[in-house]
Order: structure tokens, then C-alpha cells, then sequence
């Protein structure tokens, strides 16, 4: 979601400061619906304002951490896999 965008749905402007720490926790937050997230992050900025999504930040932050933990460890699962098919003259 764009700037633009997100001070349509709450019909006022935000700074880039307040509007990076939305995005970020729109990106990041567990409970952020992937298809309702940009009604969601809205109504949670309309309804308890920045001190709200600001609390937020350090779960989306621990999110994003695990979840880049995730992929290196599921890449380096696919490069043993990979490895052992190798050995094993699975694959050319």
C-alpha cells in the first residue's frame, strides 16, 4: 500500500515518519489479514491512533526475524536435499 493510498482510507495526511512505522507494521504484523490488511491497519490508526501501531512494532519486528530465519533454514534444507540427491545419482 502506497501513502497516497492509506491517507484516502483514513481521509487525512500522515507524516513519512508516521507512515513508514504503518507500513511496517502492516507488512509485518501477525494478525494483519493479507487481503482485509489495508482496512485493518486503517481502522486501527482511525480508531487508537499512532500510540497503537507504535506498540506494535516490536511483535512485527520479532516476526520479520523469524520469518527470515524460516527461509534460511528451508533453503539450506533444499541445498541438502539437494546434496544428497547428488550423491545418491538421483538427479543429472
Amino acid at each position: 500500500m502506497m501513502k497516497p493510498e492509506f491517507e484516502t482510507l483514513i481521509g487525512k495526511p500522515v507524516s513519512d515518519e508516521e507512515y513508514s512505522t504503518i507500513e511496517y507494521v502492516y507488512t509485518w504484523y501477525p494478525t494483519i489479514s493479507e487481503t482485509e490488511g489495508k482496512s485493518q491497519i486503517a481502522k486501527l490508526y482511525t480508531d487508537f491512533g499512532m500510540p497503537l501501531i507504535e506498540d506494535m512494532v516490536e511483535r512485527a519486528g520479532k516476526i520479520e526475524k523469524l520469518e527470515g530465519d524460516l527461509r534460511r533454514a528451508q533453503a539450506q534444507l533444499t541445498a541438502i536435499q539437494d546434496r544428497i540427491k547428488m550423491l545418491r545419482g538421483d538427479e543429472p
